[in-house]
């Protein structure tokens, strides 16, 4: 399989800009993913916690 880059600039502070919204970019994806899963394990073991609870 063959790859394409782009090159968006030759000067490298463009370069290392580029690179740093990458990163943030990455990390908000993974946070936001975060989020989500453990809203929905929130979600879902809510109930399990308080029936257990009661019971005790």
């Amino acid at each position: 399989m063959k790859e394409d880059h782009v090159v968006l600039s030759e000067r490298p502070e463009d370069l290392q800009k580029a690179v740093e919204w990458g990163r943030e970019q990455k990390q908000k994806i993974l946070n936001d993913k975060g989020n989500r899963i453990a809203d929905s394990l929130m979600e879902k073991m809510t109930p399990l916690i308080l029936k257990n609870s009661m019971k005790k």
